[in-house]
């Protein structure tokens, strides 16, 4: 099923460990379904700013597979309003954060996070707060997109 014209519900719901795990990690909500959609068109626009292909990591995640992947039960990724991914055609994850920035709010973009080899974008269901972040030493955050010599430890 496609969610939008490069984006697939597969690539969406695919993961090693659910699979490894036994977890079935196909969204059973309508909700999710159309906030995934939702995702996959802002997703749309970023390749297009980016004008290369994406390759998503995650995306949506049932709370069984967030949970065991440590992650908190509020998550974006567990209602279908996160995408974590890489796009290697535009370059590494801190060009491709550095590029997305301006468009932040146009895109309404709840959190842009760069995770040093990968970059997360989060919508949310209400007002986008546009939070631009960089993961830090014990999973905390700075504000801004930063590289990890200027993160205090």
């Amino acid at each position: 099923m496609n969610l939008s014209p490069h984006f697939t519900l597969a690539e969406y719901t695919i993961s090693e460990t659910a699979a490894r795990r036994g977890i079935d990690n196909t969204p059973r909500e309508a909700f999710v379904l159309e906030n995934l959609k939702r995702m996959a068109g802002v997703m749309e626009e970023i390749r297009a700013l980016l004008g290369c292909a994406i390759i998503v990591s995650s995306g949506y995640r049932c709370l069984d597979l967030n949970t065991l992947l440590g992650s908190k039960g509020t998550s974006a990724h567990v209602v279908g309003l996160a995408t974590d991914f890489i796009a290697p055609g535009f370059g590494q994850p801190y060009d491709v954060c550095r590029a997305i920035v301006p468009h932040v709010q146009r895109l309404g973009i709840d959190q842009l996070i760069y995770e040093h080899t990968w970059i997360h974008v989060g919508l949310r269901a209400g007002e986008p707060r546009h939070q631009v972040m960089t993961l830090a030493p014990g999973n905390s955050y700075v504000v801004g997109i930063v590289t990890k010599g200027s993160i205090a430890a």
